[in-house]
């Protein structure tokens, strides 16, 4: 009912046939479309917000200075030097970050120069006992002092928790200083080094991602974004858990790596990626390089942290058996566990076996000198086992240690002649490694820092395990002005050069000239280019009438620069030492400096004298009275030998 009444007040209010009004589409005017470039604007403008930051930034000098290289010393201007800062490019949260050991060359390479790169981690740069006590520093001194006449230059960019990816990143701009020869030492840090498969880092493992960031973090708007995140995350989650801690704390934390795993295989696979570009960047611009076999501590480290769920196979076990089998002398048993128990600690400080499998196969495909530090350092072992006797901890090397890889690195860039073109000197291998390990510039300031630096190192994790840090003050008790100054430089951030010209003032006030010049032979071995260091020694030696002591600082002073002041004095005691000759080349290259200096005059008088040229002697013992009328003695040699005339 309801739908029929519905149909028939529908039909009808419907006309049959109805025209059904037109309806006029209103006219629209033609507008014009704006320009393509119109589109574009809201995609541009960001960009060039960006771009205008990114000036703005540069200009006032916003945040750290990441450029690899940067001016040595305002004193010494055509220098550079690895900048202090860009390790920053890297670690981008961690405090407190590494540097190198700050080893200078000229920005315009000399016509004559041998140029020689060290890179790699901590053991590269000579922990615990850097800057001084490097393998690197072994090699520019023997390089030294096998050719005397060549400009040797060696530099060391080593840093610590730094690995593969980093070297690689900083590789082109290394290259581009026209390197002579490039020594590799790497493999370690594969795990826990900034970017390492293990790491902390975000993009730890994912190649890709690394590169990218490390194309930003080149940006100051980058740079800006990061520091405003971290101060939020500062203000809301105050200091970081490892303010304090070791930076081998902080770059691990906890994170385990077990024994064959995905994780253990993606360090493998980042290591052989990453080394396997390095050197073919290498070889592409035709440089020469040496690499090295890795070693460690099997012996007398045991495993960070044992996991195996079976006690029978964890890393501690196999420790233990290695211990007991050494005891009842089956030392090749005991060397196949020591190694099996490194390979099963979970805590990848130490590289694994196949680490030094890749380097080796990528050394033998690519026809690369290799140095297999691992054998020499077995050899150089009891029982062919490595421990305590030349390492300090779990993978850095002795002091004595360091000299062998110099030694070893040294005896490979002679076997395969890439050597400077300069004629050598005379002398055995035996006499030239006695004589670098002899006068290595190392002092007991810098033993006691090394120490202090392990201590230190040692009371955090993972040596130790409680859970609570101790400090270097819970290991040591400070006993002299030494002590006081080493503590200073590793727990206060005291100036290594200033701690050493503290101590050498403290020495000479005790008229101790052998701790003076060992501090002084330090600092110079560190900063070899400051003359005003050279002056110091010397002055105080001559003063001090050790004359053979100052000669062998005249004689770096000259080679390093000649004036009027080195050379009157190496011609001045090689006349006391009747080297007549060489004290007459001196001199008179001396006189051509400074032709107004009454006792230089006096000295030439008296070698002319001595080579029975009375014509000469004359001649300057008048020069002589010239300058200084009342010279003592000069009077009455001017008398006998107008008599003798």
């Amino acid at each position: 009912m309801f739908e029929a009444h519905l149909k028939k007040n529908v039909n009808k209010n419907l006309k049959v046939n109805e025209k059904k009004p037109e309806l006029k589409t209103p006219k629209v005017e033609n507008k014009r479309k704006p320009p393509k470039w119109f589109y574009a604007v809201p995609f541009l403008l960001p960009v060039i917000v960006i771009i205008l930051l990114e000036f703005t930034l540069r200009t006032f000098n916003y945040g750290r200075n990441i450029e690899t290289w940067i001016p040595y010393h305002p004193e010494l201007p055509g220098k550079l030097v690895l900048n202090i800062e860009v390790a920053s490019k890297y670690f981008l949260t961690t405090k407190g970050i590494p540097s190198s050991i700050f080893d200078p060359f000229d920005a315009v390479k000399k016509p004559g120069t041998f140029r020689v790169f060290v890179l790699g981690e901590s053991s590269a740069a000579g922990f615990p006992y850097e800057p001084t006590g490097s393998y690197s520093r072994y090699i520019r001194d023997r390089l030294q002092l096998v050719y005397p006449k060549q400009n040797i230059e060696v530099v060391n960019v080593s840093m610590a928790a730094i690995n593969s990816i980093v070297i690689k990143d900083m590789l082109p701009e290394i290259l581009k200083q026209d390197p002579d020869l490039i020594l590799l030492y790497v493999g370690h840090n594969e795990y826990y080094g900034v970017f390492g498969a293990a790491s902390q880092s975000l993009f730890a493992g994912n190649k890709t991602m690394v590169s990218a960031m490390l194309y930003l973090n080149e940006f100051k708007t980058v740079q800006l974004l990061r520091n405003m995140f971290n101060t939020v995350s500062f203000w809301f989650k105050g200091k970081g858990k490892d303010n304090g801690a070791t930076l081998m704390a902080r770059m691990a934390s906890n994170n385990l790596v077990p024994y064959k795993s995905k994780l253990y295989q993606a360090g493998l696979t980042q290591f052989e990626g990453e080394l396997s570009d390095i050197i073919q960047m290498i070889k592409e611009k035709n440089v020469p390089l040496i690499m090295g076999t890795l070693t460690s501590n099997l012996k007398d480290q045991p495993p960070f942290i044992s996991i195996n769920e079976k006690e029978s196979e964890s890393a501690d076990n196999y420790f233990k058996l290695a211990q007991e089998s050494l005891k009842n002398g089956n030392a090749v048993e005991a060397k196949k566990l020591f190694i099996k128990a490194k390979e099963l600690d979970a805590l990848r400080f130490r590289a694994p076996e196949e680490m030094n499998d890749i380097i080796k196969e990528l050394a033998g495909r690519n026809q690369i000198p290799l140095v297999d530090f691992e054998s020499a350092f077995n050899n150089e072992s009891e029982n062919d086992i490595v421990g305590n006797n030349l390492m300090v901890d779990h993978l850095h090397p002795t002091l004595h240690g360091y000299q062998i890889f110099g030694k070893l690195f040294f005896e490979a860039m002679e076997k395969n002649n890439f050597q400077p073109s300069a004629e050598k000197i005379n002398i055995s291998d035996e006499e030239q490694h006695a004589l670098v390990v002899k006068n290595f510039p190392f002092s007991r300031l810098d033993s006691t820092i090394a120490n202090y630096r392990l201590l230190s190192l040692k009371g955090d994790f993972p040596f130790n395990k409680d859970g609570k840090s101790k400090t270097l003050l819970d290991f040591v008790k400070l006993t002299d002005y030494n002590d006081s100054l080493a503590y200073k430089v590793v727990e206060q951030n005291y100036y290594w050069e200033l701690a050493h010209k503290k101590l050498a003032t403290y020495y000479l006030g005790q008229k101790n000239y052998t701790g003076f010049m060992n501090e002084y032979s330090a600092l110079i071995g560190q900063f070899p280019y400051t003359i005003g260091l050279y002056e110091k020694v010397v002055q105080v030696l001559l003063e001090s009438q050790k004359y053979s002591e100052a000669y062998s600082y005249l004689e770096k002073y000259y080679r390093l620069q000649p004036d009027a002041f080195c050379t009157k004095w190496l011609g001045t005691i090689n006349l006391f030492n009747n080297n007549d000759d060489l004290a007459l080349r001196y001199l008179k290259e001396s006189f051509s400096f400074n032709s107004r200096d009454a006792q230089l005059l006096w000295n030439l008088s008296g070698v002319f004298v001595k080579k029975k040229d009375y014509a000469n002697a004359l001649l300057f013992v008048n020069k002589c009275l010239e300058v200084e009328r009342n010279f003592p003695g000069a009077a009455q040699m001017k008398m006998q030998l107008e008599q003798a005339k």
